[in-house]
């Protein structure tokens, strides 16, 4: 079986895919990552081969445009601004990588399409090859859970913009109230936020990109160790002051526990100065570091939280955007982590809310719990040969 993957515009949503893809490599498939230029470094050092697509567009540069603009009011029950421009991204993204996902889906002809819903392209691709298209998630399911709709998630096709209607007239594609046939979900259901349709459950397994690891790093530690990171798009999307480094640390260092920082390269200049005792480290993957650690202060990314429940871990999340919120939140739910929004971050808060961390008797065992829910979802493996059945079944 040959299965085509489409991520969306950014490694944090090409992570949570890779398991699978290894998953399917390993059961005899064939599989092949259609991705942009920042695939030919992250997708190519995951072990899968990958076709370069949409070269001209540039995701990042329009989240960071975003964030240049400032607010912009929108009317009354309308979406919100970001949502908006989330939507406007996405079209043109689609419009940007159409013509080279049909060609390479009708010279390829994957028996299966699985993509990040937010790939409005996708299903151009899965049409051109009569092969099932298949949803990956990665967190809670905000575009089937706005409230606002998202076009294949849900949304009746007369409420698509109009220059997505018009590519995939353009392709001979049919617009769908939804898109996939099924979505494969590794954010589990019990957090979700919505019923998705389909639903096959997927255990989520930590992959946060490779790098040669510093011993130190892998080292047991001589007291309690604490990891502080804000993920690899925060400070694209929303600058750095989205996340209160100095405080966090501050109050950390109140704690006399081992601090860890782990930033990519070019948020080194970023970090305040440090107290004794704390140490930096950059483009390590996340995975490699959070086993060894008793705590995880993070900006609330989906990727974050599931890797720290993985390994069990207690969990501080301090949220900018409502996005990332919802995801703390239903973390907080599961009384594994504490959530905190930005907005509401004051040094008092994350004192009280470090201290809880540090100290709770309830937090841990919840997040133990919430570990033994993930290793009891079906693994890549088992999803794989769900997923060939499907395909199998299929028209073509």
């Amino acid at each position: 079986m040959r299965i085509l993957f489409i991520p969306a515009s950014a490694p944090s949503h090409y992570f949570p895919m890779v398991p699978l893809m290894w998953a399917c490599r390993t059961a005899g498939h064939d599989v092949c990552v259609a991705a942009q230029p920042w695939g030919e470094s992250v997708v190519v050092s995951s072990g899968i081969s990958m076709v370069t697509i949409a070269r001209s567009f540039d995701m990042t540069e329009e989240l960071a445009r975003h964030r240049r603009r400032g607010p912009v009011a929108t009317a009354p029950g309308a979406p919100p601004a970001l949502y908006q421009t989330l939507v406007d991204a996405q079209v043109r993204f689609a419009v940007e990588a159409a013509d080279d996902v049909v060609s390479l889906a009708r010279d390829w002809r994957p028996d299966l399409v699985v993509a990040d819903p937010l790939v409005l392209a996708a299903p151009l691709a899965a049409a051109a090859a009569d092969a099932p298209l298949v949803h990956h998630l990665w967190g809670p399911d905000l575009l089937r859970g706005s409230g606002y709709g998202y076009p294949g998630c849900g949304m009746a096709p007369d409420g698509w913009p109009g220059p997505l209607r018009e590519l995939y007239a353009r392709h001979g594609c049919e617009p769908r109230t939804e898109n996939a046939v099924t979505a494969v979900d590794p954010w589990l259901e019990s957090m979700q936020i919505c019923e998705i349709p389909s639903r096959i459950p997927l255990r989520f397994v930590p992959y946060n990109g490779t790098n040669v690891l510093p011993p130190p790093v892998l080292a047991p530690a001589k007291k309690r160790r604490v990891l502080l990171t804000w993920g690899s798009m925060l400070v694209i999307r929303d600058g750095i002051e989205a996340f209160p480094v100095a405080d966090v640390v501050k109050t950390l260092h109140e704690h006399d526990v081992e601090i860890v920082l782990a930033v990519k390269g070019a948020d080194r200049g970023l970090v305040p100065d440090l107290p004794p005792g704390a140490t930096v480290v950059e483009n390590v993957p996340l995975n490699a570091i959070v086993s060894s650690c008793d705590a995880v202060v993070h900006h609330g990314g989906a990727g974050t939280i599931m890797t720290a429940a993985y390994y069990g871990v207690p969990q501080l999340g301090v949220a900018a955007t409502r996005d990332v919120q919802t995801c703390c939140a239903r973390l907080a739910a599961t009384g594994a982590g504490i959530a905190v929004n930005r907005e509401d971050a004051t040094v008092d808060a994350l004192a009280s809310a470090v201290a809880s961390l540090l100290t709770s008797d309830r937090i841990g065992p919840a997040a133990t719990a919430l570990r033994g829910e993930i290793l009891a979802q079906p693994s890549p493996a088992e999803v794989t040969d769900r997923l060939a059945v499907l395909a199998a079944g299929s028209s073509r």
